[in-house]
């Protein structure tokens, strides 16, 4: 590069060069003002995989990547080759800063250069004067990918020790919070409340709660529904709450409800509806309530069939082929047989249909589970 003449001119110049074999003349245009990257590669024999690495160059942030991440655990403790090449056909000058170093120095094309950390690099047109600046980074996947990594937020944040809690986000005074309800160890001495802002989790502050029994509530099914909160209770009450903290007994036409499945959310032409099973005359139905607490059932299609949950599931809701749908897993029956088996309803959720069938293992022994969605994904965090 020292022996290169310094070109004080911008735009592009036209080299005419004639055929040895003929006597056409081909043309060729060389851009002396355009200084970006066409092509980046990186190779080392000691790196498995890093020469099979594709990279992508965004012109407009400036950056090189690799959208694929190398696999979790690949160390780059070697100094890799570096295979530039340009729009131009070639540049001027190109200079390195590696972060691991810090330190700038011309790059003459050949030499190594450390990838332990991002580099940045600076490239220079055959002008002399037009510069575009990049990050070149490897990507390296910091998890086992498919897995899920958990870490520690905060240590015992009530002080108290619980015999059953559930978290749920919830608006409390305009603001959305989240609200955990706990049922204190040893049981029967009332449940309590308490609240935390969406952007803390560590802080906890205790609201006053009325309105519940000392006991009897399958808080694991505390649902959101068209802005209030609803709970079952082991008696077949069903309660109802507006602000999370001031609770009442729903009206006398409401049925024993034995458990609340999950919500079906509004769709197109679809009301949302409260999924729930209720017990008449000592048998099980489905049934949904819809936003004006109105009920629907049918107790000649709607039987919950045998194998059905009644308590410790996962529940989601979610839309497919542009329907609304609700989805519960895992969790035990009315004998306390634990299951194997997942389970979708849809409309006005009185009917549902069986999704997996008894060769599934994957639920087995698991109550309290809880089911979330991520992408194109489900995901079963089982309980015990």
């Amino acid at each position: 590069m020292k022996n290169k003449i310094l070109l004080f001119l911008t735009g592009a110049v036209f080299f005419v060069l004639s055929s040895c074999l003929n006597s056409d003349d081909t043309s060729v245009t060389v851009s002396l003002s355009d200084a970006q990257i066409a092509s980046f590669k990186l190779a080392n024999d000691s790196i498995e995989g890093i020469g099979d690495v594709v990279f992508t160059i965004d012109q407009i942030e400036g950056r090189i990547f690799n959208q694929d991440s190398m696999p979790f655990g690949t160390e780059i403790n070697e100094l890799l080759v570096m295979s530039l090449t340009y729009t131009a056909g070639g540049v001027y000058n190109v200079n390195l800063t590696p972060e691991a170093t810090g330190e700038t120095y011309q790059w003459n094309g050949t030499d190594s250069v450390d990838f332990s950390e991002p580099v940045r690099i600076t490239v220079t047109a055959y002008d002399g004067i037009t510069t575009k600046n990049y990050l070149a980074q490897i990507n390296i996947h910091t998890v086992v990918p498919d897995s899920m990594t958990w870490g520690l937020l905060a240590e015992n944040v009530l002080g108290i020790a619980a015999k059953e809690q559930k978290v749920i986000p919830f608006e409390v005074d305009g603001v959305e919070n989240y609200l955990m309800y706990v049922q204190p160890s040893p049981a029967g001495n009332g449940y309590q409340l308490y609240s935390s802002s969406v952007n803390d989790l560590k802080s906890w502050s205790q609201l006053s709660l009325n309105g519940l029994p000392e006991s009897g509530l399958i808080l694991s099914q505390i649902t959101a529904f068209e802005g209030e909160l609803y709970v079952p209770a082991t008696t077949g009450i069903l309660y109802r709450s507006v602000d999370g903290r001031n609770w009442f007994a729903s009206e006398e036409n409401t049925p024993n409800v034995k458990a609340l499945l999950g919500v079906v959310r509004e769709g197109l032409n679809q009301p949302a509806v409260l999924a729930t099973i209720i017990e008449e005359d000592g048998n099980l139905y489905f049934a949904g309530m819809n936003e004006s607490q109105g009920w629907i059932s049918d107790p000649e299609t709607s039987a919950v069939p045998a194998g059905f949950p009644l308590t410790g599931f996962g529940s989601i809701s979610y839309q497919a082929m542009y329907f609304e749908r609700l989805m519960v897993a895992g969790g035990k029956d009315t004998e306390g047989n634990y299951l194997n088996s997942s389970w979708g309803t849809m409309g006005n959720a009185t009917t549902w249909i069986l999704l997996t069938d008894e060769k599934s293992n994957y639920f087995e022994k698991r109550s309290g589970a809880m089911l979330a969605k991520y992408d194109d994904m489900f995901f079963l965090m089982g309980g015990h």
